[in-house]
């Protein structure tokens, strides 16, 4: 009995061939956001995106395959920005200018060689990419200070609703008997990249009208807020019974943890 072995077709070998292409081009620049940019606490979600990425793909199989491919030379429209901004960022030495590029040329190869049709069928797991990355620094600079201040201001406004005096001088809160400063880690980006990515793969697969899945995706925003305000008054609540246990160690990382779960719980129940 003879064993036939399976032949490359032409399709595999360009497949190979693109695969090889990218990895030499992105090799450094992927490099840099598994060893660095996913060990951050704020962006450890990434680990999870490729997950995603693939069930997407696998739960359109059927309909990639009953689609004819009618490769377009329209394809040229995102792969051409695509190697600009590669560019770009090897010009700058910037990441995330890196990373979109390689969105861009993935879906100009996909169109390229796929067509439209069958290209619109894998389209926002191809976006869906970009969850993988983190903005650049300077945008990941404004809106830490800003949420810093936002949660301050909030968390503030929640401890004079429970009947303690507080003041907040820029993102140092002023109990009176402490003061608590919500620095960086706390000022509920983890929260807020999280929540803003899960709300949109549930708009994605939320069946029902462009605007509700619109509202449901802006309202991981003001929960994010609330959220971090709730932690950040509760913080303020305890200290005054246990003292600095609370904000730091295994306690202050069990209520992020519980504080997380209830803000997931509120944005399934908006679905």
């Amino acid at each position: 009995m003879q064993v036939q072995t399976p032949k490359l077709s032409f399709g595999h070998i360009k497949i190979l061939l693109f695969g090889l292409i990218l990895t030499a081009l992105y090799y450094s620049s992927f490099s840099w956001l598994v060893l660095k940019d996913w060990q951050r606490e704020d962006y450890s979600h990434g680990w999870l995106i490729p997950v995603v990425i693939l069930y997407l793909l696998w739960e359109k199989r059927h309909s990639l395959q009953a689609t004819p491919s009618k490769p377009s030379w329209m394809g040229l429209l995102a792969l051409l920005p695509g190697l600009f901004f590669y560019w770009l960022g090897e010009l700058a030495g910037e990441f995330f200018t890196q990373y979109l590029s390689f969105t861009l040329i993935i879906i100009g190869l996909c169109w390229l060689q796929l067509g439209w049709s069958k290209l619109k069928t894998i389209l926002f797991a191809l976006l869906f990419t970009v969850a993988m990355f983190p903005p650049p620094n300077f945008l990941h600079n404004k809106i830490t200070f800003q949420l810093k201040l936002i949660s301050s201001e909030l968390g503030v406004q929640l401890l004079h609703l429970y009947g303690m005096s507080a003041y907040r001088q820029g993102n140092i809160i002023d109990l009176g008997f402490t003061q608590l400063q919500v620095v960086d880690a706390c000022s509920g980006l983890r929260y807020l990249f999280t929540f803003i990515i899960m709300a949109v793969l549930f708009a994605y697969l939320y069946k029902d009208r462009l605007w509700k899945k619109i509202v449901l995706v802006l309202s991981a925003i003001p929960l994010t807020l609330g959220i971090n305000a709730v932690r950040i008054a509760g913080t303020g609540i305890l200290y005054q019974f246990w003292g600095p246990a609370v904000a730091e160690g295994f306690f202050h990382e069990f209520t992020g943890v519980v504080i997380f779960i209830t803000g997931l719980a509120v944005l399934l129940f908006d679905v």
